[in-house]
């Protein structure tokens, strides 16, 4: 069924099914209610559930928080095989000791196939741990899985001290500390600020030759944790925090690796349009 392209300030029916769709995904349950009216809670929903979600052809929305119909799609498809990305895992030679400990921590982390349970929960045995000692529970992850894997690397949170969970109190406090760095690096943090102050976060694993594609792992993609490929126009910022004196000469990721499935665990996600994905062995 096509759907039509809505946008900000919007009347109509379609709206509701929106508004239903993202209450039902995990985003926007304290900020808007299904009014059918378009309104900037709800616009602000969409911009993070975009950032956060792939399209039919497995590449990311356009976080401008118009629902057209790749939007549409990933609405629709919103977890499962349907927002993998299916990327092979490459390496990153010339790296720094305390940034291959770290990435090797997040190859065994996503091996686990970490996904919300129940679909658009934010929550898990796995992802709950994320929130360390924060007191909270069952909100949007992306930045606390960060913190987490910082602390489990490093004993530390090498970023003000702090379990962060928002990723824009986080590159605030980067910044002040003078960790922002204009070249990413495998190890480092990328930032996506959006809808006033809202975002998205997480590592980056590698960069392509042209240094335009950023590999990523991310929490909160597609409701599970997943490695993803950005582009770098698309990324506001980048966090050094270990400040190691990495080198810019490591080993660059090749883009014609990509869309190459190789088995690590199975995925117990629900597949909307077909058998269940804990039948298929597939990485992100």
């Amino acid at each position: 069924m096509s759907r039509p392209t809505l946008k900000e300030l919007i009347t109509d029916p379609d709206v509701m099914h929106l508004q239903r769709l993202l209450l039902a995904n995990g985003y926007g349950a304290e900020s808007f209610s299904v009014s059918g009216y378009f309104d900037r809670p709800t616009a602000s929903s969409v911009e993070i559930f975009q950032l956060q979600h792939i399209d039919r052809d497995r590449l990311p929305l356009m976080a401008d928080g118009v629902v057209g119909e790749k939007t549409w799609w990933a609405l629709e498809h919103p977890s499962g095989s349907a927002q993998q990305s299916n990327l092979r895992m490459q390496t990153s030679d010339s790296l720094n000791d305390p940034r291959r400990k770290l990435l090797d921590l997040l190859v065994e982390e996503h091996a686990k196939v970490v996904v919300e349970t129940p679909d658009g929960s934010n929550r898990s045995p796995d992802i709950d741990l994320y929130w360390g000692d924060t007191g909270l529970i069952g909100r949007p992850w992306a930045c606390a899985f960060v913190s987490w894997a910082l602390f489990q690397a490093f004993n530390e949170y090498p970023i003000g001290g702090t379990h962060h969970v928002s990723a824009q109190d986080m590159w605030r406090e980067a910044r002040r500390l003078g960790f922002a760095a204009p070249d990413p690096k495998p190890g480092d943090l990328f930032v996506i600020t959006a809808s006033g102050g809202k975002g998205h976060t997480g590592f980056v694993l590698g960069v392509s030759y042209e240094d335009d594609l950023i590999y990523t792992c991310e929490g909160n993609a597609g409701n599970r944790l997943k490695f993803g490929r950005r582009n770098r126009k698309e990324i506001d910022q980048f966090i050094d925090y270990l400040q190691d004196g990495q080198s810019l000469n490591f080993n660059r990721f090749d883009p014609d690796l990509d869309g190459i499935e190789i088995p690590t665990a199975r995925d117990v996600s629900p597949d909307p349009d077909g058998p269940s994905s804990a039948d298929e062995e597939t990485t992100d």
